[in-house]
């Protein structure tokens, strides 16, 4: 094998890296920036709920108020609790996927390069 041809092949398995490695970046921004809102989702649903809670003890009359005032802010709490989980686990299952078919993706392109490599020994 030439000279030239070993440095070209380096030089394409370098940029073969490169780019899966700009790849797994850009999966684990894009999931990073979706579990950011999913978290600033739960921080809203908390400081709403502090001030319903607020408006519901300025507003209660007895004590019956209070409790079903807390009982249907813990109902309506534990609904958003339950969807941001369920959208949560949406964005793990999603990154799952694209992290499987990005390891897939390596995965060829390795064998591609170690078949032309092994070809190319043996021309």
């Amino acid at each position: 094998m030439q000279t030239n041809e070993l440095m070209k092949q380096w030089a394409e398995a370098n940029q073969s890296v490169m780019e899966s490695i700009k790849q797994l970046g850009e999966i684990n921004t894009t999931v990073m920036t979706k579990l950011t809102e999913r978290q600033m989702s739960v921080i809203n649903a908390y400081m709403e709920g502090v001030s319903q809670q607020l408006d519901t003890m300025k507003d209660a009359q007895n004590v019956q108020d209070v409790i079903s005032s807390q009982a249907k802010l813990a109902q309506e709490f534990s609904g958003k609790m339950l969807e941001n989980a369920r959208q949560t686990m949406d964005v793990l299952m999603q990154t799952r996927s694209e992290l499987s078919g990005w390891v897939e993706k390596g995965v060829e392109k390795s064998m591609e390069n170690v078949n032309k490599t092994v070809k190319n020994a043996k021309d």
